[in-house]
């Protein structure tokens, strides 16, 4: 670990120039390309000799898709760095990308401006493309589309097609690992190879049997990208097969710690990576606490296989509770009863699609595959909806800080030092830590108000919440659209922290009047302070003879005044100027000039709450 961060932060992407940034055209090669509804996103490696090695996103208006990984693309660079939104506990997106990704600059620009200029493809994105293809040819089969995505997820590691509704359904059941590729779905493939070699037995071959099968896993995670846990688990199975060959003691410990290394010295911002994070957490727990399933070994062969399950279960909840619930506010708690559902049909589902997928390359197509691989689907969605419907089978808007994940890690290390050593100290000093957990939980419900107003920093709007006593309601200037359930996903963290576990969408053409709050849109009295949205054109019923006393003036993205304007209609405190707005240079330049006081909310969200401002 210690090696991968100073390996992370000596490769951090390099810096460019103005004049690298801006003013000239830049050449480089897609290593990677999603599309959404109207736009593209285009991973780009740079390619000119001039400048150091580097990455970066390019968004356009409109997709092509003609475009392929490997295409070398040219266009008028305007290169500006990628930074979050300042919005408030949100996750720091521009540090993901830049650790996850390497990616430190961005553009958007039409898609007529994006020229293909030729094909240089590395082996990288020949296999991109291959995934992608073979992604077109299953969404294009026969197959629902809820099996489609999931057969794409779990054997070419491709999950990125799976809808929001269907994540936040699993991870709810605590069954989320099932939808990315992972070490349990590579352990079912290389039982299933190991299966189908077994004819090499009987001629004496069972190191042949050995190397072939290594051979297969390795070619598989190189095809499908190669993530941590794939990787991980590869890795780990190429322990075993070592001291198998070498007549070695394996040690399961030291082959995770080997799968480690590679990975980060070969990429080493995987460990800023969730996904590595939470697949080495699991595996390291259930490997300290196997010893525990050995207590409830029975002579019958599916209670053993009950209680393993069980167990391992039980431990990888335990492990890794605090770090689900600190990434995505979740937490299950009948995942050990979801998994016994599920878990006996996933390898059935491997191999039905696997076939499935040769099938379908082929040109053929099999009625009977595509019947049972939606029955298997339409079985896991169910057992995830029975799970769910049960009350109190999930826990959502869950807070837990990085604090308390550290302390946490710290109690499960004492438990596991405790069940080694037998010494009652462990136990206690665990008691203590989880005193302390308490106590920081407490604390930080104490300090975190429960009434307040936050105007966020979003991309495409400006929406304005307002909460009190576990409610919130949300107001979007210029009526734009904004659904709730969108919402409490992007600003899950915010909501969980301050409890708040409903949502109330303020139409642009009502009247809420609350106790502490009024919305009569475009106006609003929150906090305190005399609000207006300017944009949509409704504000201007004003007069210069009779101007309006306010305190805060919200400046949406659809605002074509100038502030001259709205200083002769209003008395205001401020402006807020909208981070949406496509160029709010010009506006800020007049307030400057006017010594208007305004808060740029590109620079991050406005936050009011009741340390701030009296009830």
């Amino acid at each position: 670990m210690s090696l991968g961060w100073l390996s992370a932060i000596v490769h951090s992407p390099s810096r460019l120039t103005a004049e690298q940034r801006s003013g000239r055209v830049l050449t480089g090669r897609v290593a990677d390309l999603q599309y959404t509804d109207f736009s593209m996103r285009l991973t780009i490696d740079v390619i000119d000799d001039d400048l150091p090695p580097c990455r970066i996103l390019l968004s356009t208006r409109g997709c092509d898709y003609n475009i392929q990984p490997g295409d070398l693309v040219a266009w008028k660079g305007n290169l500006s760095e990628i930074h979050s939104l300042g919005n408030p506990d949100e996750m720091d997106y521009a540090a993901y990308l830049m650790d996850a990704q390497g990616l430190r600059y961005q553009q958007h620009l039409p898609l007529n401006q994006v020229v293909k200029v030729g094909w240089s493809p590395t082996l990288s994105t020949r296999l991109a493309s291959v995934r992608r293809n073979l992604s077109l040819m299953v969404f294009n089969s026969r197959l629902s589309p809820h099996a489609g995505r999931m057969v794409t997820a779990l054997l070419l590691g491709n999950s990125r097609h799976i809808d929001q509704a269907t994540r936040q359904e699993f991870s709810a059941a605590g069954i989320a690992h099932v939808l990315a590729l992972s070490g349990l779905h590579v352990g079912f493939i290389a039982l299933v190879i190991w299966w189908l070699l077994f004819p090499l037995d009987y001629l004496g071959l069972k190191k042949v049997r050995l190397i072939v099968t290594l051979g297969c896993i390795a070619v598989y995670a190189v095809f499908t990208g190669l993530s941590p846990s794939v990787v991980r688990a590869t890795v780990m199975i190429a322990c075993v097969v070592a001291s198998t060959l070498f007549s070695r003691r394996a040690s399961s410990l030291n082959a995770l710690a080997v799968a480690a290394l590679a990975i980060l010295i070969f990429s080493p911002s995987s460990l800023y990576s969730v996904g590595f994070q939470l697949s080495f957490i699991t595996v390291a727990a259930v490997l300290l606490f196997a010893s525990v399933s050995e207590r409830f070994k029975s002579r019958y062969r599916w209670v053993n296989y009950l209680s393993s399950t069980a167990t391992t279960s039980i431990v990888a909840m335990l492990a890794t509770v605090a770090l689900t619930a600190h990434y995505f506010h979740t937490v299950s708690l009948m995942s050990v009863f979801t998994n016994l559902l599920v878990l006996p049909v996933m390898p059935v589902l491997m191999v039905l699609g696997a076939i499935f997928l040769l099938v379908t390359a082929g040109g053929g197509h099999w009625q009977v595959l595509d019947t049972a691989i939606d029955g298997i689907d339409r079985y896991i969605h169910g057992a995830a909806r029975m799970v769910n419907a049960i009350p109190g089978s999930h826990v959502s808007g869950v807070y837990v800080s990085s604090t308390g994940v550290a302390i946490w890690f710290i109690i499960m290390a004492l438990i596991g030092l405790w069940l080694y050593r037998r010494n009652y100290r462990w136990l206690l000093a665990a008691a203590c830590a989880t005193v302390v957990l308490l106590a920081h939980s407490l604390w930080l419900d104490a300090h975190t108000p429960q009434r307040g107003l936050v105007i966020f920093n979003a991309y495409s709007s400006t929406p304005l919440l307002y909460f009190e006593a576990g409610k919130g309601y949300v107001w979007t200037p210029d009526d734009e659209q904004n659904d709730s359930s969108a919402f409490a996903h992007i600003h899950a963290g915010f909501m969980a922290r301050h409890g708040i576990n409903e949502l109330v969408m303020v139409q642009g053409d009502t009247v809420l009047d609350l106790d502490g709050a009024f919305f009569k849109p475009p106006y609003a009295y929150l906090m305190g302070r005399r609000v207006i949205a300017v944009g949509s054109g409704r504000w201007k019923n004003a007069t210069v003879d009779n101007p309006m006393q306010l305190d805060d003036i919200i400046v949406t993205k659809r605002f074509h005044g100038n502030a001259a304007k709205l200083k002769e209609l209003y008395r205001f405190e401020r402006l807020v100027i909208s981070g949406a707005m496509h160029d709010a240079a010009p506006l800020i330049h007049e307030c400057d000039s006017l010594d208007v006081p305004y808060i740029n909310l590109a620079d991050g969200a406005l936050v009011i709450d009741t340390s701030t401002t009296p009830p």
